[in-house]
Order: C-alpha cells, then sequence, then structure tokens
C-alpha cells in the first residue's frame, strides 16, 4: 500500500512539475505554460510552502529574536542635546535661524529596519499578499481552505509583532531586499534570517525554474494537505486533463489553489474538468419509487436524502453539457468488487441529472470508473458501461485510450 501511495504522490508531482516548468506538454504540440500568469500561481504556493511555514512557526515562538542596531539620527532642538552635538552645523544652524540656543546634535537611536530585518520584512509582507489572495478565493469545503487559513492566521499574528512594525511600514512586494542585506541576512548566526533567506531562497529558485524546488513546493502545498483518497482523485484528474491535451492538442489548464467557488479545476480547450462539482449542469431526477419511499422514511425522522455529487465530471463547455462522470475510487481494506459496483451505480444515478432519458446510456459509456489497484476486465465493449482503469492505467496508455475512443468519440 505505501508502495503505490507513493507512486500516486509521485504521478501527480509529475505532472505538475511537467505543467510549471517552461516547455510543451509530452504529447501535444502548443505550449501549455503561459509564464506571467503560472508564474503568479507558483509564488501563490510558495506563500503556503514547507520552507515558508517553518519560518513564521519560528517567528512566532522567537518573538525577541530580531536583532536590532545602534543607529545615529540628526535632531535639531532647543537648548537640550540628547546625543553628540555638532559642532560645526550648530554655529552655522544658529547664523542662518539667528537663534542663540540651537542645538544640532547626532541622538543614538535603536532601530529594527537593518538589512536582516528587510529580508524578514519582505518575506512577510510578500507571504501576506499572496496568501490573502488564496484566502478571498477559496470556495466553501475546500480541501486546502485549512491550510490558507492556517497561514494567514500566522502571518497575521507575525504582522503585529512590535519588532517588526517598524521595517514593514519601508517594505514593498515589487522591491527586494538588496545584495547587502540578503547577505548579511545569510552570514547571520540567529534562526530568524537563516529560515527567512532559506525562504527567499526557494522563492528565487521556484521563479528560475529549479526541478527541485518546483517539486518540493508543491508537494507540500497542493499534494501534502490532502488525504491520500483526495490525491488518487488529483491524480485521475490530471491524468484526464495530459490525456485530453494530448489527443486535442489544446493546452491544459490549472486552477487549484486560485479557484473561485464553482470553477473547474482543470481547462483543455473545450472541455473543462470539476472536482467535487458538477458546474453547474446538475438537475435533479424525479425519485424512483424506491427513493420515495427512501424520501418518506427519512422525513419521519426529519431527516432528507444525502445529496451526493460525482468525483469529476468533464463538460464541454461548447455543447453546454456535462461530457463524462467519473468516479474515483481509493481502495482502503474494501475489495474492488464491491467499490465497482458502487460506482458504477452512482454513475448510472448521476447521469439521470445531466442527460434526458434518450442519451443517458451514451452518457454511461462515455463514463469511467477509477480504481487504485485490481481493475476488472471489461468483456463486452458495445455495453452502456462505462470503462475502468486503475492506478497503472494512467500511466500504461489506457486512461488516453478512454479519452480518445469513448470521451471525445461520440456516441453511434
Amino acid at each position: 500500500m505505501e508502495t503505490l501511495d507513493r507512486a500516486i504522490n509521485d504521478y501527480a508531482a509529475g505532472v505538475f512539475l511537467r505543467y510549471f516548468r517552461q516547455g510543451t506538454l509530452a504529447g501535444a504540440d502548443s505550449p501549455h505554460l503561459d509564464f506571467a500568469r503560472d508564474m503568479d500561481l507558483l509564488r501563490a504556493h510558495w506563500a503556503l510552502s514547507e520552507p515558508v511555514r517553518a519560518f513564521l512557526s519560528y517567528v512566532l515562538s522567537h518573538r525577541h529574536e530580531a536583532q536590532s542596531l545602534l543607529q545615529f539620527v540628526q535632531r535639531t532642538d532647543d537648548a537640550v542635546a540628547r546625543g553628540r552635538i555638532d559642532a560645526r552645523g550648530t554655529m552655522l544652524a544658529r547664523r542662518v535661524a539667528g537663534h542663540p540656543s540651537l542645538v544640532i546634535y547626532e541622538e543614538p537611536v535603536r532601530s529594527f529596519n537593518t538589512g536582516p530585518n528587510q529580508v524578514v520584512a519582505w518575506v512577510v509582507h510578500t507571504v501576506s499578499t499572496y496568501a490573502a489572495r488564496l484566502f478571498a478565493l477559496q470556495p466553501a469545503g475546500s480541501a486546502y481552505a485549512r491550510l490558507v487559513e492556517e497561514t494567514m492566521a500566522d502571518v497575521t499574528a507575525v504582522k503585529r509583532l512590535d519588532a517588526l512594525r517598524e521595517v514593514l511600514k519601508s517594505v514593498a512586494v515589487h522591491r527586494r531586499p538588496g545584495p547587502g542585506a540578503l547577505r548579511d541576512a545569510a552570514r547571520s548566526r540567529r534562526m530568524i534570517y537563516r529560515l527567512a533567506i532559506a525562504a527567499y531562497d526557494t522563492l528565487a529558485q521556484v521563479e528560475a525554474g529549479d526541478e527541485e524546488a518546483l517539486l518540493s513546493v508543491l508537494r507540500s502545498t497542493l499534494i501534502g494537505p490532502l488525504e491520500q483518497w483526495r490525491r488518487f482523485e488529483l491524480a485521475v484528474g490530471l491524468g484526464i486533463g495530459e490525456a485530453l491535451a494530448a489527443e486535442t492538442g489544446q493546452p491544459m489548464r490549472l486552477a487549484l489553489l486560485g479557484k473561485t467557488s464553482g470553477a473547474p479545476v482543470i481547462s483543455c480547450g473545450r472541455y473543462d474538468i470539476f472536482w467535487q462539482g458538477g458546474g453547474g449542469l446538475f438537475a435533479p431526477p424525479g425519485l424512483e419509487p424506491s427513493e420515495e419511499r427512501l424520501e418518506r422514511a427519512l422525513a419521519a425522522y426529519g431527516m432528507q436524502l444525502a445529496a451526493d455529487r460525482p468525483d469529476l465530471v468533464v463538460a464541454d463547455r461548447r455543447a453546454d453539457q456535462a461530457a463524462s462522470i467519473i468516479e474515483v475510487k481509493y481502495l482502503a481494506g474494501d475489495t474492488a468488487s464491491a467499490r465497482f459496483r458502487e460506482a458504477a451505480g452512482q454513475i448510472v444515478r448521476y447521469a439521470r441529472g445531466y442527460r434526458p432519458e434518450a442519451e443517458i446510456d451514451g452518457l454511461v459509456r462515455a463514463s469511467l470508473i477509477a480504481l487504485s489497484r485490481e481493475a476488472p476486465a471489461l468483456l463486452d465493449e458495445a455495453a452502456p458501461a462505462p470503462r475502468v482503469v486503475d492506478f497503472a492505467g494512467l500511466t500504461d496508455g489506457r486512461l488516453q485510450a478512454w479519452v480518445r475512443e469513448r470521451l471525445l468519440t461520440p456516441p453511434a
């Protein structure tokens, strides 16, 4: 089981890596990377990544580690000197102003606006900016909502620290710390600055397209927060997106953390893939006799029928209808045959809400069941039944064959 879980995680990470690095999608003729849009999205992923979370956690648990320096600020006062007097400046100022008791002096002031603290403040401010964007976009029930909320809570608490208030006032996302500030932070023995420079370097490596940094960030933000069964659903959705791109020659677009409520997670040409959402195309069908009896039985206890939804739906935007229903089953102690029967029943039931009676068989044939292992063999290719693949089918061509032969081929 651990080997399968690792393979699922590696597969999803591999798709993300192929998507986010510059180049072309395997099997497709057109580039799939919108560099400006996707780089902004990668920065948002970085804001939730492990190096950033480790940095924020350390700052909150070591609130007084930020180091201040003694700086001298020139002051002008009347008969008061709180530091070293500038004799020449004082004499000139008195003659110009005609004020006999005017004093110009250098007052020692302890300041946190130092080079290493500028790196800390820039990382905090940048994380706050990108995490806030994701926080505003997270739909209800998002699998990533908890990660975004925890990061937002940490960065908000860090911004309230007295030691960082002064330096945060002068920081801006578009103006990065200078080489001197970065060098001082990297040389510091204090862990707060070492973690800040580690987070900064991770972002720089991601922006440069470093594969190791990309994989680390994507694993900790897109894959790590999910339960294993959700990771398998995500892997299947990504595999379908890549297969669609390969078969249609159209670029694939991802929108996971930054998607709005009801929006598809993957788009490819005229097709949208919705994860745990029907894309607004589902119309509840009339209840069957057995369902009516169940509704009455539940009503006696003040309950209603459960309103479940497909794991994945492929929608044809041009036709404004569902093109396929995908049920994904991760086996954990259950038998493959039991989960397959459950998935087949769900597809048939959902199909009634997506198509009229005369078109249900065609939608069922275009649908797919994905099991994590032990997929049964289809004995009658002409039957109105969905195809089935297991995890191996995502990589051995069976998933792409389903896209080509069932999803993209209209029913006879």
